[in-house]
């Protein structure tokens, strides 16, 4: 009997080394690990601070306590450590927006956003997943970051999914592939309306899809997040805030992403504005060819009659 790990292909090494030495590097390793994106927010006198943040993590049962770190240069880190209480908002994968924003550090995003005063008057984001009201414990300092633990006062647990922040991009959390071939090998009929198992069926075939292509991009030497930034600037120059807002990528992954598209040639950027040199064109203009020659390759075998009623089918979901 093969071992566990035989049975799935091997990752091959992009980079490695010290993370002193390569503090982007090191970063991409740890955007590896995926996690929720959560809102923090706290009020100190007549100061109300909130951030984006993904190092929220949960420490005890009992006592219930969490934690997340904050730099030590921070602005808003005063405030956070003086305050009483602060307040954690799981985000639903309808508030990427709200992250941007928060993330961002506009000055007036309380302004832009729906919130509730929570215990301490730390704000609740609204339409968030979760909610988590705490008193601050304990604060540790951790290198160059500030380690606060809470201990959970009160908990609001709401309807919906979580946004997931991975490998520098906003994502949803789907059921694994492996769901719907095991339900099919094990005999589950055919999908029908009464029948969940369409939905999986979907997600399964576009997730396969796109592990396939992948293959494809790598061959042209191009990542996901490299091929969203060309295919966006594509459509004429656009800045940083645009690219983050558009292409659903982190600020990092996007400056990653732009400095190695300028490195071969394929950006420029003028005042703050980022756009495609010719030979950008040309590597955006291959990609996109070769996505059309492995659709094609893809879809070979399937009648037009077959392809046209999965095409209504499709477009009538996404009409919804």
């Amino acid at each position: 009997m093969p071992t566990i790990n035989a049975l799935a292909a091997d990752p091959q090494v992009i980079e490695h080394g010290d993370p002193l030495a390569d503090g982007r590097a090191f970063r991409r390793c740890l955007g590896q690990y995926p996690t929720g994106v959560s809102i923090v927010t706290a009020r100190h006198g007549e100061k109300t601070v909130g951030m984006a943040v993904n190092s929220f993590a949960a420490v005890s049962l009992d006592p219930a306590l969490v934690l997340w770190s904050i730099r030590c240069e921070s602005g808003s880190a005063a405030a956070f450590l003086e305050a009483s209480h602060f307040a954690i908002s799981v985000l639903s994968s309808r508030q990427v927006e709200v992250s941007q924003l928060f993330g961002s550090g506009h000055e007036d995003r309380f302004k832009l956003t729906s919130w509730t005063a929570g215990i301490g008057g730390a704000p609740l984001i609204d339409g968030a997943i979760a909610h988590l009201e705490c008193r601050l414990a304990k604060v540790y300092e951790g290198g160059d970051h500030w380690i606060l633990i809470g201990q959970v006062e009160r908990y609001t647990r709401s309807t919906g999914e979580p946004l997931v922040f991975a490998q520098g991009q906003y994502a949803v959390s789907q059921n694994h592939p492996q769901l719907a071939a095991a339900a099919r090998a094990a005999g589950s009929p055919e999908p029908t309306r009464e029948n969940p198992l369409f939905t999986s069926l979907l997600t399964s075939t576009s997730q396969h899809m796109s592990r396939l292509f992948q293959e494809h991009r790598q061959a042209l030497g191009v990542t996901p997040a490299t091929s969203r930034v060309l295919n966006f600037l594509s459509q004429g120059a656009a800045s940083i805030d645009s690219l983050e807002h558009d292409t659903l990528l982190g600020r990092g992954a996007i400056e990653d992403a732009l400095s190695e598209l300028i490195k071969q040639g394929f950006v420029d950027v003028n005042a703050g504005e980022y756009s495609l040199t010719a030979a950008g064109l040309e590597k955006r203009l291959a990609l996109t060819q070769r996505a059309v020659e492995f659709t094609a390759e893809q879809l070979d075998g399937i009648s037009d009659a077959d392809l046209a009623a999965a095409t209504r089918v499709m477009g009538k979901l996404l009409s919804n």
